[in-house]
């Protein structure tokens, strides 16, 4: 069987003028080179006006890469942990309301493991998705591809990827410097202030079919990046791309040795004015 080779590297910044353990975006994993036959990643941008948001963001992208996301059980995590606090008064009446935090998560698997995995789905099941499970009762079933743009691209197929996304944070496929698909906010001027978001609550309750879940799929060929990117950073690729200036180069040769750092570069675009100033993430995903 022929197995994808990933490889995957993680970039963040916190918001100017807070502190490195304000940060309250999440990415999963944090770093992973191997082989496999089936893989999972995912960035969750947490609402800075919620509290807690950083436990609720890395507990959704830590369920997801497990395969165990179901929500039911982490709004019962978050609450307890939450409970068991001592909080000032003006926090306390926040956590009443809960965390908020937009989500993307990827899943690949190589031509083999999806034929094996079509058998399997033939066959009755009684539990969720093995992949993006919304609801402890039920599949996980929402909307499919509203929002996104994909392109005809080359390539032999060498397997298949599904997203999953609430909220703004966004995926790029990108096969060589050509931007194959994009999505659940395929265009710059789409991006507003008041986003979907998985809330960690038991009545911010997402259900099947429900209209503010985008699930996307698509093929991918050996050589193929994929990028997940919190919404301010993917509004400035969107409008990157849309003037004819587009990033990728960039970001293929972000981490290099020669290369300028992550953090000078969104600072930079901070003091232009180009980039909203918020926590900020990329995780870059390589498959061979």
């Amino acid at each position: 069987m022929a197995q994808m080779r990933i490889c995957t590297q993680a970039f963040h910044v916190t918001k100017l003028g807070n502190a490195a353990d304000e940060y309250e975006d999440a990415f999963f994993p944090e770093s992973f080179t191997d082989r496999v036959d089936g893989f999972r990643c995912a960035v969750a941008d947490g609402a800075s006006e919620s509290v807690f948001a950083k436990a609720w963001a890395q507990a959704l992208v830590r369920s997801f890469g497990a395969g165990e996301m179901y929500l039911d059980k982490l709004r019962d995590e978050w609450q307890k942990n939450v409970g068991s606090q001592r909080l000032p008064w003006f926090l306390e009446k926040k956590s009443r309301r809960g965390a908020f935090a937009a989500f993307i998560g990827l899943s690949l698997r190589t031509n083999a493991t999806a034929r094996s995995r079509a058998k399997a789905d033939r066959k009755p099941r009684t539990s969720a998705t093995d992949w993006m499970p919304l609801e402890g009762s039920g599949n996980g079933a929402a909307r499919n591809g509203s929002g996104w743009h994909t392109e005809k691209a080359q390539g032999r197929v060498s397997g298949t990827w599904r997203a999953v996304a609430v909220g703004d944070s966004c995926l790029f496929q990108l096969r060589g410097d050509n931007l194959i698909t994009v999505g659940p906010v395929c265009k710059s001027e789409q991006f507003d202030n008041s986003p979907f978001l998985i809330g960690s609550k038991s009545t911010d309750t997402i259900r099947r079919g429900d209209p503010n879940v985008s699930l996307h799929s698509g093929t991918w060929s050996r050589g193929d990046r994929f990028y997940l990117a919190t919404d301010a950073l993917a509004q400035w690729l969107l409008l990157r791309h849309e003037a004819d200036m587009p990033a990728w180069e960039m970001l293929r040769e972000l981490g290099a040795t020669d290369t300028r750092d992550f953090d000078d570069l969104i600072c930079e675009m901070r003091a232009e004015h180009d980039l909203h100033n918020d926590d900020t993430t990329l995780l870059r995903v390589e498959v061979t």
